[in-house]
């Protein structure tokens, strides 16, 4: 099996680059997905089932959104929420969330590797909510567009020939939607190093892999060692390295040993992922 990186959802990634994935990549569900679904695979040790998952994620997220000005509820608020909750002021907010729902003692006293199964069970939960958001935007950058196409077909003619009767409701819209851009979904990054941590702490040995150029460029520019491209099906490049490499770190972090874990992360020709062949760009 192969674990794609660092996408959650399916739904999110071209349509022929997920008709170019090997037939054994599946996504990782942080324990919010269906159960029955054969592209996902959950975790043996991510510690919250469902229930608490998705209690700790909207307690969580009525913490963040309480203690912050979010600019954007669709979007941003849950980015930097995401950069927050690593790892200090994480370890307090969850121990707080934690204590109130559950009855459970501060996260800090818990032994280190427990400590991390749930810290990045939360941080893959978070994540998921935010491209359950982006998914959000595209629907609405959809009807946007269909909006504006519906529009100009009614001006073709030239604004002399426009009038109430053309269109009145492409034209309501353009009236309201003066000065509006669609808004971007498809440009959004994820926080992958951040990610990166919680897909090894949870899925330790799993081969990932993706087709986001700039995870491969990072790689490669850092210098990451390089193995046989016979190890996935499809890819031109696969890095194989510790954990602590491909996340960034000059050294092994002396209170995350597990992260000294050989961690391999394949990279499939950017022309797959390319904007074009985004989902809805058809």
């Amino acid at each position: 099996m192969f674990l794609y990186f660092p996408q959650m959802h399916p739904e999110l990634l071209p349509l022929p680059l997920r008709a170019a994935l090997p037939g054994e990549t599946r996504f990782l569900d942080p324990g919010l997905g269906a159960a029955e679904s054969a592209e996902h695979v959950r975790s043996d040790l991510a510690p919250f089932d469902t229930r608490t998952a998705k209690a700790l994620l909207a307690d969580t997220l009525r913490f963040g959104e309480s203690q912050a000005s979010p600019r954007d509820l669709l979007a941003q608020s849950l980015v930097e929420q995401a950069g927050a909750l690593l790892p200090e002021s994480g370890r307090a907010v969850q121990a707080e969330v934690e204590k109130s729902l559950l009855g459970a003692a501060p996260v800090d006293v818990k032994p280190p590797l427990e400590a991390a199964h749930r810290q990045a069970q939360m941080l893959l939960l978070l994540g998921w909510s935010l491209e359950e958001r982006l998914l959000d935007l595209r629907a609405v950058e959809g009807k946007l567009r269909s909006a504006w196409d519906r529009l100009d077909q009614s001006v073709a003619a030239g604004a002399e020939a426009v009038d109430e009767e053309v269109d009145p409701e492409a034209l309501t819209l353009g009236r309201e939607l003066s000065g509006l851009l669609p808004p971007e979904a498809s440009a959004m990054a994820m926080p992958w190093r951040k990610l990166l941590e919680s897909f090894a702490v949870l899925m330790p040995g799993q081969i990932l892999c993706t087709a986001e150029a700039e995870i491969g460029a990072t790689l490669a520019e850092a210098g990451i060692p390089e193995a046989s491209l016979d190890e996935i099906p499809g890819v031109e490049r696969v890095f194989r390295a510790q954990a602590w490499r491909l996340m960034g770190h000059d050294a092994p972090p002396k209170d995350r040993p597990w992260l000294d874990a050989m961690l391999t992360l394949g990279v499939f020709p950017a022309a797959v992922n390319a904007p074009g062949n985004a989902p809805g760009n058809k």
